[in-house]
């Protein structure tokens, strides 16, 4: 019996046993990885892992459990323990499956037949690349490590609304964590190039050359004032920014109220400047799918348009709760139950290169990296260690390294006054380079 059929078997035995409605999601994840480390291989790994879920309503209550294990005599078990564990469950009206219009699915290119065809010594070759090309670019420069890994999804949902369906998708990502040392001072730097498509990825020489560059040009770094200045996060600190945005538009945590936006639906929240898509059904999108883990077909949805809070991102369950639809945002795991979360989620570039924008700054910070935690996505408050380059009259002067940025998301979102064109995924939370009219900079 193949997977899908599998699914379709469970979800059938699920209701002849008593559940009013059943979901099935089996989750199969084929994964290689390798680490190299000064000439030699650090870590390899190939593992292909497996599990299902089965979550049953019965009388608006839920039950769920999970296996790893695809025997008959397992599955029985965890059906009845789902529908024991619902029947033991408090109701909620909004406790039903969606209803899925149209087969809920869509095309998307997320799936790379190469990824048959490349054979281990290439992938490791590609590592061992890397570290050659960061050490040939300048003498100062040490590698951390390198790596290549790849992932091939599949994955496989059906439900007791008639729906079933499955898909595949591969991705691939290639990193460098180098280390700039000069004068008995040290700096690391981390670049990465991920797609779902190899042919997409960068080369490993402009992986190992960005690395390393970041790297470089925070050696020397000097001290500033503590004072309010203009901010700039390039493309790799802004995604930080982002993905802490993506939490705060994230529908579960709105309707709790764990959110600086949770009241702000259709309010002006950021300048005019700002607009957020969500789109999961891009071709190549890192988080891109036909369908969601609900079965509900992906699109591209404007989140914030020129700075107005237009839409929650929601699964079935939140989005009865708000009296809305759902909006494809369904994610799990085979041993959690859906939760809205971001697919391609992505600040809108526009046409204007960094290089401008960094010429726009009289005295500020250009951000290249960011470092530990301090974000409260409930009030909005934000402070970050960070280094950088710290600009004046519109040019890199030095580079500045232990300082702290503190300010709060709402104030982040309201004073970006320029978006550069320069967006790029390093994962499936991506922004192009912004400018932040004021924060707080504190340098030790």
């Amino acid at each position: 019996m193949n997977a899908i059929e599998l699914a379709k078997a469970i979800v059938l035995k699920a209701l002849q046993k008593g559940a009013d409605e059943c979901d099935v999601f089996i989750s199969i994840d084929d994964e290689f990885s390798v680490v190299v480390k000064d000439g030699e291989i650090e870590s390899l790994k190939q593992a292909v892992t497996h599990g299902l879920g089965i979550r049953v309503f019965k009388n608006k209550k839920i039950g769920f459990t999970y296996t790893t294990d695809f025997s008959d005599f397992t599955i029985e078990k965890a059906i009845d323990e789902a529908i024991s564990i619902a029947n033991n469950s408090t109701p909620e009206e909004d406790n039903i499956l969606p209803q899925i219009d149209g087969g809920g699915q869509n095309e998307v290119k997320i799936f790379d037949p190469s990824v048959n065809s490349i054979s281990v010594d290439e992938k490791i070759k590609i590592a061992f690349e890397i570290e050659k090309f960061a050490k040939g670019y300048d003498s100062r420069i040490g590698v951390e490590s390198t790596g290549f890994g790849n992932l091939i999804q599949r994955r496989v949902i059906a439900n007791s609304n008639d729906f079933a369906g499955e898909y595949e998708g591969t991705l691939f990502e290639i990193y460098c964590s180098a280390i700039a040392t000069e004068n008995s001072q040290s700096q690391t730097a981390f670049y990465n190039s991920a797609n779902r498509f190899f042919e997409n990825l960068e080369s490993t020489e402009v992986v190992a050359q960005k690395a390393s560059t970041r790297a470089l040009q925070l050696l020397n770094p000097k001290k500033i004032k503590t004072g309010k200045y203009p901010v700039i996060f390039d493309p790799m600190t802004a995604s930080t920014i982002l993905s802490y945005i993506s939490h705060a538009v994230n529908g579960k945590n709105a309707y709790r109220k764990m959110s600086f936006l949770s009241d702000r639906m259709n309010e002006k929240v950021g300048s005019e400047v700002l607009t957020i898509f969500d789109d999961g059904c891009m071709d190549f999108g890192i988080g891109s799918k036909p369908f969601d883990d609900e079965g509900i077909a992906t699109r591209k949805k404007v989140i914030i348009e020129n700075g107005v809070l237009k839409m929650f991102l929601l699964d079935s369950i939140t989005a009865k709760k708000f009296g809305q639809s759902p909006t494809g945002n369904a994610l799990r795991k085979y041993n959690t139950i859906p939760s809205p979360s971001p697919l391609n989620f992505y600040i809108k570039p526009s046409d204007r290169a960094p290089e401008e924008i960094i010429k726009e700054i009289d005295e500020g910070l250009l951000v290249t990296k960011l470092i530990g935690f301090g974000v409260d996505i409930v009030s909005g408050n934000f402070s970050k260690g960070a280094s950088g380059l710290w600009i004046k009259n519109g040019e890199v002067a030095f580079a500045v390294d232990k300082i702290t940025i503190a300010g709060n998301l709402k104030n982040i979102l309201e004073n970006i006054v320029s978006v550069g064109n320069d967006l790029i995924f390093f994962g499936n939370v991506a922004s192009p380079t912004i400018l932040i009219s004021e924060m707080t900079i504190a340098s030790d």
